[in-house]
Formats: C-alpha cells, sequence, structure tokens
C-alpha cells in the first residue's frame, strides 16, 4: 500500500504539473489568434505615402506633428520577434515628420545635423514642455539600435520654425541591452540641456548574443525588463523584472506613472512610483550638470491596474488632455511571425500568409467594486463619485477598426491625439492616419 508522502508527492506533481500546463496553453492560443479576422472601420483610414518599415510613431500634441522612426533594413532587425540577420544591414534609418494639422500633406524626411555614426531608429518620445502654443524647441529621445552594439538613447533637438533636427548627445548603459521602446517621464531634467528622465523597455530579458535569448523565446519566458534614466545622475537603473515581450510604453495620467504593453503576456498594466524604501531608492552623488552633490530618487513602480485583451498588443498611446486610450494589436501573431521570416530572406517578395490588425478604443464605465462587468448599463450616465464604496470606473477596451491585412498589416506602434490616431507598420510601405470621432 502506498505511504501517505507518496500520495503527498503525487498530488504536488500534479499541482506543479497543472500550474505550467495551464500557462503555456493560454499563451499558445494567444499567439494563435482567432479562425477568421473580420474587416471593419478602414473607412476611417487613409494610407499616407512616403516613410516604410517603421518601428514606432509618437504625436507631438503640443504641435500636432508625428514623428515616425523607419529603417529600410527593418526587414533584417526585427529584434522584438527575434528575427534578424545583421550581416544584410546596409543602410542607415531615419525620423520622419507628419502635420496632422494639414489633412493631405506629406509625410517628410529629416536628417540630423552633427550626428555621425550609424542611426537605426525604433522608439521615440519627446520631453514634457510648458511652454504655451508653439515650443521653440523639443527635445526628441531615441533608441538607436546599431546592429551587434548595445542600443543607446539620442538627444535631439526639433526646432518646428525651421523643421531642423540637430544632435545634442548620446546615452549609454549596460541595462539597454535589449532596449526597444522609450517613454520621457518629466519628473525630473538635466539643468543644462533639459533632457528629461525616461524610461526604457528591453523586449527581451537577454541580449541577441546571449544564448539564453534562444529559450526565452522558444518558451515565451517573462524575463524582459524596464530600465529609469536619470539625467542629473546620468546613470541608469532597471525598476521593472519579469514582463512578457514589452512592445509599447506611454505616460499615464500621473507624471511618474506609465501604461505598458506587454504584448506574449496579452495585457496591458499601468504602473506608479512609490517611496517604498528611502533606504534603498534614494542616493546622494555628485550630480553631472552642477557637479554639485544632490540627492536623487530611485523610482519605486508598482502595478496598479492590469487589462486582460487576450490580443497581442504591440502599440498603445494615452491622451491624458482628452482621456483618449488606443491600442493596436496583432490579431494572429504567428502569421505575423511567418510574413517576418519570409521578408528577412526577400523583403520585397510576396509573403503567403497575411498579418492583420485591430485597433482597439479604450471607453470608461462604471463598474460594481469587486465586479468586471458594467453596472449599471453602458448607456446610462452615472457618477461613481455619489457612491464611491460600491461603484468606481474601469476601463475597457472596445474594436473600433480590423483587417486581415489585404490593405494593411503587420502593425507595429499607434499615436493618439484625441481621436486622430496614425497607425505604424514594421513591413508596409506608408502608414495610416485615421479620425475615429
Amino acid at each position: 500500500m502506498p505511504s501517505p508522502m507518496f500520495y503527498v508527492g503525487s498530488a504536488m506533481v500534479a499541482v506543479i504539473g497543472i500550474a505550467a500546463y495551464l500557462p503555456i496553453i493560454r499563451t499558445k492560443t494567444l499567439l494563435e489568434g482567432i479562425d477568421v479576422v473580420p474587416n471593419y472601420g478602414m473607412e476611417k483610414c487613409q494610407r499616407v505615402a512616403g516613410p516604410s518599415f517603421c518601428d514606432d510613431v509618437r504625436i507631438q500634441r503640443n504641435l500636432n506633428i508625428g514623428f515616425l522612426a523607419c529603417d529600410p533594413s527593418f526587414p533584417y532587425r526585427n529584434y522584438a520577434a527575434s528575427i534578424f540577420d545583421e550581416s544584410k544591414i546596409k543602410e542607415d534609418g531615419a525620423l520622419w515628420v507628419y502635420d496632422l494639422n494639414k489633412r493631405g500633406s506629406p509625410a517628410e524626411k529629416l536628417t540630423i545635423k552633427g550626428f555621425k555614426g550609424p542611426f537605426h531608429p525604433s522608439g521615440v518620445t519627446f520631453a514634457p514642455t510648458t511652454e504655451d502654443g508653439t515650443p521653440a524647441r523639443i527635445v526628441v529621445l531615441v533608441v538607436n539600435h546599431v546592429p551587434n552594439e548595445i542600443p543607446r538613447v539620442e538627444v535631439l533637438y526639433y526646432y518646428p520654425a525651421r523643421k531642423s533636427l540637430v544632435y545634442k548627445k548620446t546615452i549609454s548603459s549596460e541595462y539597454f541591452h535589449a532596449a526597444n521602446k522609450i517613454a520621457a517621464s518629466g519628473v525630473v531634467s538635466h539643468m543644462n540641456d533639459d533632457t528629461p528622465s525616461f524610461f526604457v523597455t528591453n523586449d527581451h530579458g537577454y541580449n541577441i548574443t546571449n544564448w539564453k535569448r534562444e529559450y526565452e523565446e522558444k518558451y515565451n519566458l517573462p524575463a524582459s525588463s524596464v530600465v529609469y534614466y536619470h539625467p542629473r545622475a546620468d546613470r541608469a537603473q532597471e525598476v521593472g523584472w519579469r514582463f512578457q515581450m514589452p512592445g509599447a510604453i506611454v505616460p499615464a495620467n500621473a507624471p511618474d506613472s506609465y501604461w505598458l504593453a506587454l504584448g506574449k503576456g496579452g495585457t496591458l498594466e499601468r504602473y506608479h512610483s512609490h517611496m517604498v524604501s528611502a533606504e534603498h531608492q534614494e542616493q546622494t552623488i555628485i550630480s553631472a550638470d552642477t557637479r554639485q552633490p544632490i540627492t536623487v530618487s530611485w523610482p519605486g513602480m508598482m502595478m496598479e491596474e492590469t487589462i486582460h485583451t487576450a490580443k497581442v498588443n504591440v502599440g498603445m498611446d494615452y491622451d491624458a488632455a482628452t482621456k483618449a486610450f488606443y491600442t493596436v494589436s496583432h490579431p494572429r501573431w504567428n502569421d505575423y511571425l511567418q510574413l517576418a521570416k519570409e521578408k528577412l530572406e526577400d523583403k520585397d517578395a510576396k509573403p503567403s500568409v497575411k498579418a492583420g490588425f485591430v485597433i482597439s478604443k479604450g471607453i470608461e464605465y462604471t463598474v460594481q467594486q469587486g465586479q468586471v462587468r458594467p453596472k449599471p448599463l453602458k448607456d446610462v450616465e452615472f457618477d461613481p463619485s455619489d457612491f464611491p464604496r460600491k461603484y468606481r470606473k474601469k476601463l475597457f477596451l472596445e474594436e473600433v477598426v480590423s483587417n486581415d491585412g489585404s490593405e494593411f498589416g503587420a502593425p507595429s506602434a499607434i499615436a493618439a491625439t484625441g481621436d486622430r490616431i496614425l497607425v505604424s507598420s514594421h513591413y508596409e510601405h506608408g502608414f495610416l492616419d485615421c479620425d475615429l470621432a
């Protein structure tokens, strides 16, 4: 007769097996996606020619202009998808600007004055500005993912009056080992050149030259991280760990918080900085700008909200002024990977699959405390502040545009200003300009 320890051991093995099996099945279902991708809402969008193979798009809302980070070699360096052949990379990329104030205006390619060296842009962000009207200068931060090197961040000045982009400096850190997207926080800035504090996502936990990356990708391990750069310390530190392929990071409704889109996690998560331990988060140093002793604070990022989307979200944006919230997702991630592999072999060849996209809009509804379903009915105006102990506002995502890839596909990022959005693509010529009002 088996001993009690046998039954206990068998139960533990069963529990461990189930705990490992369920996440694998959930991720497999997420990456396979839906059976049929419906087509609707594309009449609200138009394709804008010019830039091709773009990894990111952001909108500078003071100027109401879009910045796109594009690179003709991107089919050979899709690091987020772990598909790359760096020996094929021959050309540099560039930043493009697009004026949303003038419908029908073309996108314009920018040259960087004073910059020398390879330029392969990924994520883009801007230093917050308090200037009214049209700022005289915008500080632009760009992740520069140079082949066979650890990515770095380029600090550039954009002068709107003459559409001029000027190089200021380069920021490097060992923690940028797989840097992809970037978001300025604006909590603190360099005293001399206005470089803001910022967050960077590492799309993988390991560099492409590290053998562990193969296992991370094969088993979809949550090994990615988020890095915070302090400009007065001129130093970076990891402040978030164990993420599953973060594909976008954008500021939330507070200067020390951000939204993070976890592609292979199928979630959108909001993090906020807390002072958990002054002993571990505060540090007295000699500042990099004034050369005087200062005390710097490192963020203590804690998750405060999670939205389970059951989609591979690769782009998101949030406009705090209008509370507009948009995401762009892959309906079938495995098809996107197949397309990427075929484009790696021949970027001009017609792929055997289509990689569509889905745009979703975030809408707040009232829910009862402890519940996830909107209550009362969606179409009823209701103020939860009247009953704060019973009700609260919760963000829900509703699909507004979907395409199977026959008209546009393989999205990489989304940028929003109100209900006007831009969508970039890794493998398309041009980008989408949509009015979803």
